[in-house]
């Protein structure tokens, strides 16, 4: 079996704890001192860790800089701290008198023979935005995935979660970003994407304040996302740029034989295109993922103003002049979406998963606190939907939603999963395929924690993009970045791919393993991806994850990139 990426692994069976890193290819990955083992991206200095890890001091070693998790056992208890957005997460698993925590649910399915848990791997699909759904559960049945940004006491017994943090309040924004760029560029030259966008753009001018950096960009000239002419034009201030030409071979859906991760990822449908961009990367390679999640605002933070009518008006009319909608009725859905809780809107997704209609997930719909595509629902089969609604009724799931942070907060921490997600399958394809380590400095957990105390309505703006980003970044980068109102677009790529590649996607449902496991009706699919390949609007998304799915369920035992 091919090696498993960075991770660690801890296993109590007896009077002790037994520690072990696996996967590391660069000796900052792993850090051991003594009984502490520490995995991910730490920015800390070496002495000050294993100081910090000697005396178990706990304050110190949550508020190292980087993203990281670690394990610091004490004879058959262990102390775990997981990092905050989930790029590095951890997997809990009991079987016998054996308790197991690993970076990768494969490895304690191998060790404790886990089956495949059908349930959840749909709620990825059907319901991405619902994330108590699926936040604390992996592919496998029995294998946990533990919360991020946690403090744990583990032992046989029991698993005590404690508070987010000990780190005390969070840093300033703009520190925490430069902090976080600096770090990475201590050791010589860097490399960035630079689409020309808000994101990957001001990491690379903040990184060239410091080092010398070449820009990547990826182009299809046959489909071009928009971005070229912007980041051509900036690229002259300073910034080397590198273009990746697109072609075949990088659509996404052109090659599935990237070998899976621990979990199904929309990105390894189009691991092509992210190699070619890494392999033309320095040693340390800077994306901009976690940008969208934490400096962008979901619709639902129209509800926070409320209270401010004029200001409510005001975003409610520049996002409907935007999206052509009406202003009046996204105010409607705002002031029903304040009065509504977490529990009343689980119930109220409970009928609609028993009682699915058809109706498109649009921007205004989006006005909710579990935003979903109803075309999507009815891929479910009736069972599936079934089970999904009765673990939406869980009483707990309500409970651990808090309803004072609100429904954009949540949205929020979801979008900041998705994306660490997206990064975690970019630096195991990086670190597997090149050996280049790539980094996301906005998932840096001193960096979200600064985001995550700023209120969602203070990161919109209806006349500016990004404004807290704008804002932090202030004097470090070129002002006139961030007055590009354009995003590059790469759905046509997902369209062209889908045709290019319409007789392999068409057997993946034919030959379905999660229809063969009764959670999906082939035909709905089927009609969805028909949408697809004639052009017309669909749930690229959900569509993704479906195939993302039947692709690692196919192989999932085979390893990792």
């Amino acid at each position: 079996m091919p090696a498993r990426p960075l991770g660690l692994l801890a296993v109590i069976a007896g009077a002790e704890a037994d520690l072990r890193p696996y996967g590391v290819r660069h000796p900052s990955e792993a850090i051991q001192v003594g009984r502490f083992l520490l995995v991910g991206q730490c920015l800390g200095d070496p002495d000050t860790i294993a100081d910090a890890a000697g005396r178990a001091d706990l304050h110190a070693l949550t508020s190292l800089p980087g993203a990281y998790s670690w394990i610091l056992a004490d004879g058959d208890e262990l102390t775990v701290f997981t990092d905050l957005a989930g790029q590095f997460p951890l997997y809990l698993s009991r079987h016998g008198d054996e308790l197991a925590l690993a970076s990768h649910p494969g490895v304690l399915a191998d060790r404790h023979g886990s089956g495949i848990d059908p349930i959840s791997l749909v709620a990825r699909i059907a319901c991405p935005s619902v994330l108590p759904l699926w936040e604390d559960r992996s592919p496998y049945l029995g294998v946990t995935r533990l919360p991020g940004g946690r403090l744990l006491r583990v032992n046989r017994r029991s698993v005590h979660t404690g508070p987010a943090s000990p780190a005390g309040p969070p840093a300033g924004l703009r520190s925490a970003l430069a902090g976080a760029v600096a770090a990475r560029c201590a050791g010589g030259p860097v490399s960035a994407d630079f689409s020309g966008g808000l994101d990957s753009t001001s990491l690379a001018f903040a990184a060239a304040r410091h080092t010398r950096v070449r820009g990547i960009l990826y182009h299809h000239p046959e489909i071009p996302a928009g971005d070229l002419a912007a980041a051509t034009a900036l690229a002259r201030r300073g910034i080397e740029l590198t273009t990746v030409r697109g072609g075949p071979a990088t659509l996404p859906y052109a090659d599935l034989d990237c070998p899976p991760g621990g979990e199904p990822m929309r990105g390894d449908l189009a691991w092509r295109r992210s190699l070619q961009r890494i392999r033309a990367a320095e040693s340390v390679h800077l994306t901009g993922e976690g940008g969208d999640a934490l400096f962008g605002v979901a619709p639902s933070f129209l509800s926070g103003l409320v209270r401010e009518p004029r200001r409510l008006m005001r975003h409610c009319a520049g996002q409907a002049e935007l999206r052509q909608t009406s202003a009046f009725g996204l105010a409607l859905r705002a002031w029903r979406l304040s009065r509504t809780s977490p529990a009343q809107a689980l119930k109220r997704l409970g009928r609609r998963l028993l009682h699915p209609d058809a109706e498109d997930l649009t921007w205004p719909g989006a006005v909710a606190w579990w935003p979903i595509d109803g075309t999507v629902l009815s891929w479910l089969t009736r069972g599936a939907r079934a089970e999904l609604a009765a673990r939406v009724a869980d009483p707990a799931l309500a409970e651990r939603v808090d309803p004072d942070a609100g429904p954009a907060y949540t949205a929020m921490l979801t979008e900041l999963r998705h994306s660490a997600d997206a990064q975690r399958h970019l630096r195991e394809l990086g670190a597997a395929r090149t050996g280049v380590r790539v980094h996301a400095p906005f998932l840096d957990d001193q960096v979200v924690r600064a985001c995550l105390a700023v209120p969602a309505p203070e990161r919109a703006d209806p006349a500016a993009a990004k404004p807290l980003l704008a804002e932090a970044m202030r004097g470090l980068v070129p002002g006139d970045i961030f007055s590009r109102r354009t995003k590059g677009d790469y759905s046509a790529e997902e369209y062209h791919g889908a045709r290019a590649s319409a007789g392999r996607l068409h057997r993946l449902i034919d030959e379905s393993r999660l229809a063969a496991l009764g959670v999906v009706e082939p035909g709905p699919v089927r009609a969805g991806l028909d949408r697809v390949l004639v052009g017309a609007p669909a749930p690229l998304g959900a569509m993704s994850q479906f195939m993302a799915t039947e692709r690692w369920l196919r192989d999932h035992r085979r390893g990792t990139c």
